[in-house]
C-alpha cells in the first residue's frame, strides 16, 4: 500500500518543484471564475469550491470541482436534501438502471500501455465483486452504438498549491439511468518521481468508475482522510447513506477523498452489492 497519500478526489501531495511544459490539446482551459450562483449550488451538494474552475472537459463546458466535472445543466439539477452524518458510504440520487447490465469501458491510446493494463485491472476488480453490474472492455473511439458507455481519456494539468489532480469524473449517473460518460486521467502524474504503478492507477480508475456509477466520497463532508476538517454544507441531493456501511471513519475505503487504497475493502464490496 502506497505510503504517500493520494487525494483520490484526486490529489497527491507534491514535494517537488513545478516543471513547466507545453499545453496539450486535451488540457483543461480555464475561461472564467465560477459565479457565486454556481458556487452556491455546488456547496449545497457538499462540494468544496475553493479550487473550482470553469473549464472544458471531454468536449463540454462546465466546472471542475474536486475530482468531478459537471456541465452547467448538471449543476442546475443539484439541490437540497436531508441532513446526514459525516462519514459513511454514500450514493447519488441517480443510479444505473436496467439490471442486470453490462457497462462497456474504453481507454484512450494516449494513456499508453500503463493506462490499458490499469483499466483491465480495474474492470476485473469490479467484475470479481459478483454484482449485477458488470464491465466489459471495448475499443476506444467507437461511434453511435459502438461508443463505450464509459470512456477513459487523457488530460494534462500541472500541479497547483502543492497538489496535483490525478483523475476527474464527468459527473454521476444520468436521470435516464446511464453511467456518467467517462473520466479523465492526468498524464502529468506519469512524469513525476512518484509516478503510478499499474495497481495504483487501477485504484484511481476504480475510484472514478465508482463516481460514474453513483458513489460519493465516504468523507465528503469532512475531508478527514486528507487531514482536513471541512464541512461543506448541511444538506445536498445526491448524498444518500448506503445501509450496512460504517457510521464511523473508513480510512481504507477506495472511495475516501484521500488514499492510499488501491483495492476494495469489505465496506466497498457491501456498498456495491447493496446498490447493484
Amino acid at each position: 500500500m502506497k505510503k504517500t497519500k493520494l487525494f483520490l478526489s484526486l490529489f497527491v501531495l507534491a514535494t517537488f518543484l513545478f516543471i513547466g511544459c507545453n499545453s496539450d490539446e486535451n488540457q483543461d482551459q480555464v475561461q472564467e471564475e465560477v459565479s457565486p450562483d454556481v458556487a452556491a449550488k455546488l456547496q449545497a451538494a457538499y462540494f468544496d469550491t475553493s479550487s473550482a474552475k470553469v473549464t472544458t472537459f471531454m468536449g463540454e463546458e462546465g466546472v471542475a470541482v474536486e475530482d468531478m466535472f459537471f456541465t452547467f445543466a448538471q449543476i442546475d439539477e443539484l439541490g437540497e436534501g436531508s441532513n446526514i452524518p459525516n462519514t459513511e458510504h454514500y450514493r447519488t440520487t441517480n443510479l444505473v438502471t436496467g439490471l442486470p447490465r453490462t457497462i462497456t469501458v474504453s481507454v484512450s491510446p494516449d494513456l499508453g500501455t500503463l493506462g490499458s493494463n490499469a483499466l483491465d485491472v480495474a474492470i476485473n476488480m469490479y467484475n470479481n465483486l459478483g454484482s449485477q453490474l458488470t464491465f466489459q472492455r471495448v475499443a476506444f473511439g467507437g461511434k453511435g452504438r459502438n461508443k463505450a458507455n464509459i470512456e477513459v481519456t487523457e488530460f494534462y494539468e500541472l500541479e497547483s498549491g502543492g497538489f496535483i489532480t490525478l483523475g476527474r469524473a464527468a459527473g454521476f449517473p444520468t436521470r435516464k439511468g446511464d453511467p456518467a460518460k467517462g473520466f479523465g486521467i492526468n498524464s502529468r502524474w506519469f512524469e513525476l518521481s512518484i509516478a503510478p504503478t499499474v495497481n495504483e492507477l487501477a485504484g484511481t480508475m476504480a475510484h472514478e468508475i465508482g463516481h460514474c456509477i453513483g458513489f460519493r466520497h465516504t468523507d465528503y463532508q469532512t475531508r478527514e482522510s486528507c487531514g482536513q476538517n471541512v464541512n461543506e454544507g448541511s444538506a445536498g441531493v445526491g448524498a444518500i447513506y448506503i445501509p450496512g456501511t460504517p457510521t464511523g471513519s473508513d480510512p481504507n475505503s477506495i472511495m475516501q477523498s484521500c488514499g492510499p487504497a488501491i483495492t476494495f475493502n469489505n465496506n466497498d464490496k457491501n456498498a456495491m452489492l447493496t446498490l447493484y
